[in-house]
């Protein structure tokens, strides 16, 4: 016999699961009573019967028959080796018997089916050797007993010639009886399983039972007594069909299929961390993540790590996993390439009949002594979960690979954005698996990262990418690794048509339109065909082939829009499945605004005025500024929607100009992408985490895990905060109160006009004036100039900086440098315009009603004066504050033509 760990099969039928789960607990308490009863025992006083799906748990007394003891037994019947724990705890119950009824030689049973792990047998052996009245029985011990009893015989004459695995007892109510099955020479998998009772033939109710077991897996069951031993032999070509190995990517933005090891980004840390794991061997590692997170590439890079350290790696896909035997098989399949690495030699009486023979064959292997690890690996995991008996097989696998003792390590990989399925029963044997491993959390790629995603990209290119495109990129990838390479297989196939890259800049470039775009490429009898399939998906070629023509499956897996796993037909990726089912894809918008509204609704204005298409240099011209500028400005437009894509030019979509209101068109459209905005999902939760009043400095600090993949300093993510605050507010989703952000109701409306230029005081970039205007007009002059002056640092130069922002004659670029604007109150040769500047003076609260002070009264004090621009700032200042600011507001009256007296 190959392996002889005995079994306990309880088998039973009942009208509903309770009903047949009841039966076998009875019918093991039945079972217990005659193994008692061998063992000089009365009849058993049930004291305690649990049956769990996980096997079934009965406590019993009993009196010798002889000497008039008293014994107390628990017996445990589980489809996996039981705890430590477990005896630990019923020794300590036994013994606090013995105290309560003052009598140390009450006896103690532990009957631990099919055994306790290594630990609980060095316990028990530890406890028997101490103590005479304590016994420990496994499945193998049990079944003895069960001989003795006369319960079971041993196997059949006719049967040894067989090469056999896995003895079971069998407990029904039409008897006792005993089981093994028979494998198959080659490949030593079951090719049948044979059952005999300990006289006469077996009852066709039996065979039936058995036949429909867990035990027998679907493989033929016959009565070794009444027929004689037969060849047996079975085929791989069905274990080849539903063990198939993860495939990796043959370029780097192959996006349908994980990254190969040489197309593998990052995770260093990780990586190491993992190694050293391994490195010990008898471990399990879970990796757990989002959908398109990298789990699938992890996985493949670990199977690379094994092979440097001198070891071997196997990675499944488990979506053609459908029945409990796919376990055992998997680990078959893994050995025998290990063993053909020459990494180890299996045991003559291999077995592979069952995932308990599986684990005894492992243990029994023979390592070279210089082999690394060896992991085993499970991805695509979240698939098991639909079936609590597979589960369970790979739950009792994790616990199981701790007590080999060898260089083997199991690994599993499953999503952390399933919803439902973690109310059901398979959860906890979820916690189970994860609690016995060594969890590795996957975040999103970082900057440095999506930096080297980058490069490679611009090598298949073979041309730098602009730097908008770059940013677009990077911000729309959200540092997921799928997302990139469909973002920038998306870029490499149209810039090998001709487009531009300007072009693609000013596309939406997200993966809701990539997606569209695929399904617009196909035909009508195409596109049912890939809605079917994503329907049932992963779904068996054969039934796919029912309601799709071959033909179309055909071209679908020619475009790669499918993919073939096995046996079974799936979409390339399960966000693509979710898009194809639901019409939506899980992926919030995700690019940064870094230009306030203010700046965006003057450029609106110019564009309106000029008939809607106005060209980049004459709107540079009328504001003033650079084109560049413009261009930066206009870049939020286009992520919402707001402009065409026309080379050099700005221009209003049609359906903006065609509204009968477009303040509000473009309220609405700024409304629907921020409500599918990452900055707008974590605005929600930290009010959830917070109350009522997010300050925006949280907001800021929470914006860098948001935009993982986009590397900025803490000043310029305040910056950026402060742009989301605003066009919040402007939407409609949030409003600015003091230095906070506070979610508005559903009844609540914007007030603020962009186009109109109806804004909220609290919007001006601080209060103003705060400085004298001399080093103010002079970095204007400086920056008018074409001097390079980046907003920050200290000293005056930056109090300067902010006093011109406050003013609105500079705007601050998406790269931090400062630049005139339309409003800049200086001629073309660099000159001041007094009463330009006393236009931008007048704008700003408060200053309009203090300068009328001062041109009626031009000895008007200080204090008067700086009491008018904190009423208009609603702020409360000390004597010495205002007084200060009047006299700031005098200095600035006069470099604007106000004539002053003392």
């Amino acid at each position: 016999m190959a392996i002889q760990e005995t079994q306990m099969v309880i088998l039973a039928e009942g009208e509903t699961p309770s009903a047949a789960a009841n039966a076998r607990g009875h019918l093991f308490e039945k079972f217990i009573a005659k193994v008692l009863e061998r063992l000089g025992y009365e009849e058993p006083r049930l004291e305690n019967l649990n049956v769990t799906s996980d096997g079934i748990e009965l406590d019993v007394t009993a009196t010798h028959r002889l000497n008039r003891r008293q014994a107390i037994a628990e017996c445990k019947a589980y489809s996996s080796p039981v705890a430590a724990k477990e005896l630990v705890a019923f020794y300590g119950k036994l013994n606090t018997e013995r105290l309560v009824q003052d009598d140390t030689g009450i006896d103690g049973f532990f009957f631990a089916l099919p055994r306790t792990t290594q630990q609980g047998a060095e316990k028990a052996r530890v406890i028997e050797e101490r103590d005479p009245n304590f016994r420990y029985l496994n499945a193998d011990a049990t079944s003895r007993v069960a001989q003795e009893a006369g319960l079971t015989s041993p196997p059949p004459e006719a049967l040894r010639s067989l090469i056999t695995s896995d003895p079971a007892i069998v407990v029904t109510e039409h008897g006792i009886f005993s089981c093994l099955k028979a494998l198959d020479p080659e490949t030593r998998t079951t090719a049948e399983v044979i059952v005999w009772a300990y006289s006469g033939q077996v009852p066709g109710v039996v065979i039936d039972l058995i036949k429909h077991s867990d035990y027998a897996a679907g493989a033929s069951v016959r009565d070794g007594r009444a027929e004689g031993p037969s060849p047996v032999t079975t085929s791989l070509t069905h274990e080849e069909s539903i063990i198939v190995e993860v495939r990796g990517s043959e370029s780097d933005f192959e996006y349908q299929l994980p990254a190969s090891p040489q197309y593998f980004v990052g995770r260093r840390k990780l990586i190491s961390e993992v190694e050293e794991i391994l490195s010990r061997g008898s471990s399990v590692v879970v990796i757990n993540a989002q959908s398109g997170w990298g789990k699938s590439s992890l996985a493949l890079r670990l199977k690379e790590s094994a092979r440097k350290l001198g070891g071997f790696c196997v990675v499944f896909d488990t979506r053609t996993a459908s029945s409990q035997e796919y376990v055992a098989r998997a680990l078959r399949r893994a050995a025998t390439q290990a063993e053909k690495s020459k990494i180890l030699t299996l045991p003559e009486a291999s077995s592979w009949a069952s995932l308990g023979s599986a684990l005894e064959t492992l243990k029994a292997a023979q390592w070279s002594h210089d082999s690394g690890p060896v992991l085993i690996f499970f991805d695509q995991f979240e698939n098991i979960f639909n079936d609590e008996l597979l589960t369970r097989e790979f739950r009792n696998l994790a616990l199981g690979v701790h007590e080999l003792d060898s260089p083997i390590s199991v690994g599993f990989a499953w999503k952390t954005d399933l919803v439902g399925w973690t109310e059901a029963h398979p959860y906890r044997l979820r916690d189970e698996i994860r609690s016995n491993a060594h969890v590795v959390q996957l975040s999103p790629l970082g900057p440095s990262e999506v930096d080297t995603l980058l490069r490679k990209l611009e090598q298949q290119l073979g041309a730098k990418l602009v730097r908008d495109l770059k940013e677009r990129l990077r911000e729309y990838s959200q540092g997921l690794p799928w997302l990139f390479k469909k973002l920038a297989g998306h870029v490499l196939r149209e810039v090998s048509n001709g487009v531009t890259q300007s072009r693609l800049v000013s596309e939406a470039l997200n993966v809701q339109s990539l997606f569209e775009k695929d399904l617009s490429e196909l035909n009508p009898n195409e596109r049912e065909g890939i809605y079917q399939i994503a329907r049932y998906a992963p779904v068996p070629v054969s039934e796919a082939m029912e309601i799709v023509p071959t033909e179309v499956v055909q071209t679908l897996l020619n475009r790669r829009l499918i993919v073939q796993v096995g046996e079974k037909l799936d979409t390339y990726w399960d966000i693509f499945r979710d898009f194809l089912v639901n019409g939506t894809v899980p992926i919030e918008e995700s690019f940064i605004l870094r230009v306030s509204p203010m700046s965006v609704g003057r450029l609106v204005r110019e564009v309106i005025d000029l008939g809607g298409n106005a060209a980049v240099g004459d709107l540079a011209a009328i504001l003033n500024t650079s084109e560049t500028v413009v261009y930066n400005l206009s870049r939020d437009l286009r992520m919402f929607g707001v402009l065409a894509y026309e080379p050099t030019r700005i221009r209003l979509v049609e359906e903006f100009l065609l509204a009968s209101d477009n303040e509000e068109y473009l309220r609405r459209r700024v409304a629907k992408s921020l409500r599918r905005h990452r900055a707008n999902s974590t605005l929600t939760r930290l009010v959830d985490q917070q109350g009522a009043e997010v300050p925006i400095a949280s907001f800021a600090r929470a914006l860098p895990r948001a935009f993982p993949a986009v590397a900025a300093g803490e000043k310029t993510w305040g910056l950026y905060a402060k742009s989301f605050a605003q066009w919040f507010e402007y939407a409609g989703i949030a409003r600015l109160q003091s230095q906070s952000l506070v979610l508005m109701d559903e009844n609540e409306q914007s007030t603020v006009e962009l186009l109109t230029e109806n804004l909220p005081r609290r919007w001006s970039r601080g209060v103003f004036p705060k400085k004298t205007p001399g080093p103010a007009i002079a970095l204007l002059k400086r920056l008018h100039a074409g001097a390079e002056v980046r907003l920050g640092g200290r000293g005056v130069e930056a109090r300067a900086s902010q006093e011109l922002l406050a003013l609105g004659v500079v705007d601050a670029g998406a790269d931090g440098l400062l630049r005139v604007n339309e409003r800049t109150p200086l001629t073309s040769s660099g000159e001041l315009i007094p009463e330009q500047l006393l236009e931008c003076l007048e704008r700003k609260p408060g200053m309009a009603d203090a300068i009328s002070l001062l041109k009626a009264d031009p000895a008007t004090k200080p204090d008067a004066l700086g009491a008018i621009i904190a009423r208009a700032y609603d702020v409360q200042w000390a004597p010495g504050t205002v007084e200060l600011t009047g006299k700031q507001v005098r200095g600035w009256a006069k470099i604007a033509g106000v004539k002053l007296r003392r």
